[in-house]
C-alpha cells in the first residue's frame, strides 16, 4: 500500500476532488479527468474508480474506503476532529480545486463542506459541482457569461461588504452581507456578462444552476 508523509500536495495545474456522495459522476468529469490530476476525499475513491478512472491519491481517514488496488497511493489521516473534505482542502496546494460528490445526498454532508469553505485561510478559488447546483468559493472579483433569467445566487461566508455590480437585476453596489443578517438568495442575470466586485472580507459563495459551469471554467481556470 504505498502512502505518502502527512505534507501539503503542491500542483501547478487545477486539482479534481472527489467525495462519497451517492450521485452520478457528470459528462463533465469526464471532460476534466483526461488531464486534470485526481484526487479522492476516502470514500470518494470508489466513485472514481465506478466513473473507469483512477485517483492519483486517496486522502483521508479511510474509514470508507475500504478495499482498494494496492498501488493507489494513500495519505491516512487520522482523527474526527475534521472531516475528510477538510483534510484534503489543509494538504492540497493548487490554483483550483474543482470538487463532485460533496453537494449532494446528505444535508449535514453539504453543510460541512461549506463550513469547510468558510475556514479557508488562503483566496484560490473552489468550485463544487452537484447534481442540481453549482457553488463557487470566491475571494475578490469575477466577470463571467450568463444567460438573461438565470439564477445567480450570492451567499457570504463571513462579513463580506460589495463595491459595485453589473448584469444583475438587484444590485450589490455598497452592499455589506453576513449570515444571519443579509444574503443574496435568488438574484437573476439581466443577460451578458455579470461582474461582482468585492470589497476583500471573509469571501463568498456564487451559487448557479449546474449547467453553467461549462462556462464558468474558462473565466476562473489560470492560465498556462
Amino acid at each position: 500500500m504505498p502512502a505518502i508523509n502527512d505534507t501539503v500536495q503542491t500542483y501547478s495545474s487545477p486539482v479534481i476532488l472527489v467525495g462519497a456522495a451517492p450521485v452520478p459522476m457528470p459528462p463533465l468529469f469526464a471532460d476534466l479527468a483526461q488531464t486534470l490530476p485526481i484526487i479522492a476525499a476516502d470514500g470518494g475513491a470508489h466513485a472514481v474508480l465506478e466513473s473507469g478512472r483512477r485517483p492519483d491519491l486517496v486522502v483521508g481517514d479511510m474509514d470508507s474506503s475500504g478495499d482498494l488496488p494496492a498501488d493507489i497511493r494513500r495519505l491516512h489521516l487520522a482523527g474526527q476532529d475534521d472531516t475528510d473534505f477538510e483534510k484534503c482542502l489543509k494538504r492540497i496546494n493548487a490554483p483550483l480545486i474543482i470538487g463532485f460528490g460533496f453537494l449532494d445526498a446528505r444535508l449535514d454532508h453539504t453543510l460541512a463542506a461549506i463550513h469547510a469553505l468558510v475556514a479557508l485561510p488562503h483566496d484560490a478559488p473552489i468550485l463544487l459541482l452537484g447534481a442540481t447546483d453549482m457553488l463557487l468559493r470566491l475571494r475578490g472579483d469575477i466577470t463571467f457569461p450568463a444567460t438573461a433569467g438565470e439564477r445567480v445566487s450570492i451567499w457570504p461566508l463571513g462579513r463580506q461588504r460589495f463595491q459595485r455590480s453589473r448584469g444583475l437585476r438587484w444590485s450589490l453596489d455598497g452592499l455589506e452581507m453576513a449570515p444571519g443578517q443579509l444574503v443574496g438568495t435568488s438574484n437573476v442575470a439581466t443577460g451578458g456578462d455579470v461582474e461582482i466586485v468585492a470589497d476583500g472580507g471573509a469571501g463568498y459563495a456564487l451559487i448557479r444552476p449546474v449547467a453553467a459551469a461549462a462556462s464558468l471554467l474558462p473565466v476562473i481556470m489560470p492560465r498556462p
